[in-house]
């Protein structure tokens, strides 16, 4: 499994939210422009996830986008299946019948297990996860300037 572009951007753009004010509505040209996305492309990924709920837009003159939820309660996996669906290591993970030897094959169960734990981290992550560790890596990043 990889990461698509939409996947990353729409995570990027998560997290540039998360760190805004919650009732600051936040223009998609602005977000582009800070985080070098094409505009386009991240209206597109926002429409996505704002019909999972986990962004609220309004449109006008001081329209704009905001999370629709709380950092805390946003995941990773919640962010990366609104934009692409639901997430299979290999296509036999995807339901019964889609291999006919799920039962007797030794990788079936290596990529069931994987996905399990992939999930699992993906599941516990949360966007508020993820700008504390920003922050700390930026404080972390300043302290080694300053000692050079």
């Amino acid at each position: 499994m990889q990461i698509t572009r939409s996947e990353e951007y729409g995570l990027k753009g998560v997290l540039f939210l998360a760190r805004r004010p919650s009732e600051r509505l936040t223009l998609v040209s602005e977000i582009s422009k800070d985080l070098n996305i094409p505009e386009t492309f991240l209206a597109k990924i926002f429409q996505r996830l704002s019909k999972a709920g986990l962004l609220r837009s309004s449109r006008g003159s001081k329209g704009g986008f905001s999370l629709g939820k709380p950092p805390g309660s946003i995941t990773m996996r919640e962010v990366i299946e609104a934009i692409e669906g639901p997430i299979f290591l290999n296509r036999c993970l995807r339901g019964e019948g889609e291999c006919d030897e799920e039962d007797i094959c030794p990788i079936y169960q290596v990529w069931s297990k994987a996905q399990q734990q992939l999930l699992e981290i993906l599941d516990s992550t949360t966007v508020e996860d993820l700008v504390r560790g920003m922050a700390r890596n930026q404080k972390n990043r300043r302290e080694e300037v300053r000692k050079r």
